[in-house]
């Protein structure tokens, strides 16, 4: 094998390599993060915006929970580490009786955010069509969704 024929393979196998890292890359940037042990196990996971071709996995894990007759959510970081927990209240009737329907619809849930002192909490969509806000904050809540 000549030193030409050698060099033409060694690129052909690099540019392999090339393409192979690119789509693993890829699937890897696109697959769900494993739930760590401190998060609920109805937890579902929230992607942060996209910021271009393969990229570090980035989002929060959100579950909701109904206690003492209020719902609470809870918003965790991918690690688990808790960002902000809090009583969520249901958007215009403000009764938060949901009880067992707190299946949230994590598509949605991204959509709109508000500030909650110093945390950026998303609205919760659930799949029943219900929307919740945080408590604190109810007014901005009202305002992003009108």
């Amino acid at each position: 094998m000549t030193v030409v024929e050698k060099l033409g393979t060694a690129l052909g196998a690099i540019v392999v390599f090339l393409i192979a890292a690119f789509f693993v890359s890829f699937w890897w940037s696109t697959k769900t993060p494993r739930r760590p042990a401190s998060v609920a196990k109805n937890a579902v996971f929230l992607w942060a915006p996209h910021v271009g071709l393969p990229a570090p996995r980035r989002g929060w894990w959100l579950s909701c929970r109904y206690d003492g007759g209020h719902d609470y959510c809870t918003l965790s970081d991918m690690h688990g580490n808790t960002e902000y927990d809090g009583e969520f209240t249901t958007y215009r009737t403000e009764t938060a009786e949901l009880g067992k329907q707190l299946i949230i619809d994590p598509d949605r849930t991204t959509e709109q955010k508000i500030w909650v002192g110093e945390k950026l909490v998303p609205l919760v969509y659930l799949q029943n069509g219900t929307i919740l806000i945080p408590r604190e904050n109810y007014g901005a809540g009202v305002r992003a969704l009108q």
